[in-house]
């Protein structure tokens, strides 16, 4: 027999719109003072007893829970001291400015024929100048690292690290009297650049 008869139809009501006397009635619960169970009963019961804490001797050993005064997060054997000898120098931090280069061809300004980007994974240099007023040439110390550079003066000192790796063999530093500025020029030597060039 091709389609459906009253039965299947019935049927499929009873799918769609299940009678009131289904499984989501709470009649069905025992009526032994149980109730039906939601969301908000999850966890410890105000009316059981809690478990009680371990005692000391009974928490020994490697495994045995740090518990420090308070509330904290983390146990002080946990955290890092991060600070080193630069942190405690009396001296003042000099501003600074940073400033990304990249040499630019004709092919790569009108016709956009290379692959450079105005970002700066294109760029090559890094040019860092840091003004030192009233200092002179000759007191101003710099060393370059590869990941950081060091600008020590009398009054001033500038523990700097790069966004990128530098070669410090291929950078230059230029002194200008005329504003007591150190510029230095970076040449970044990131993985990846010498396939981006």
């Amino acid at each position: 027999m091709d389609g459906f008869g009253p039965r299947d139809l019935k049927a499929i009501q009873n799918l769609i719109c299940p009678s009131k006397n289904a499984s989501d009635d709470e009649s069905d619960l025992p009526e032994t003072g149980t109730k039906k169970l939601g969301p908000c009963d999850i966890g410890v019961s105000s009316n059981e007893p809690t478990p009680s804490e371990p005692t000391p001797s009974e928490c020994s050993g490697p495994h045995a829970p740090l518990k420090g005064k308070g509330d904290n997060i983390w146990h002080p054997s946990d955290a890092i001291d991060l600070r080193s000898s630069h942190d405690y120098d009396p001296r003042k931090t000099p501003e600074y400015e940073m400033k990304f280069k990249q040499t630019v061809r004709a092919e790569d300004v009108f016709l956009g024929l290379g692959f450079k980007t105005p970002g700066t994974a294109s760029c090559e240099w890094l040019s860092v100048l840091v003004k030192l007023p009233r200092e002179t040439r000759e007191e101003v110390e710099l060393s370059v690292e590869s990941e950081a550079i060091d600008v020590r003066s009398p009054r001033y000192r500038l523990h700097l690290p790069t966004p990128h790796p530098v070669d410090p063999n291929a950078s230059s530093a230029k002194w200008h009297n005329d504003s007591s500025t150190l510029e230095i020029t970076l040449r970044l030597s990131r993985e990846l650049d010498n396939i981006n060039f």
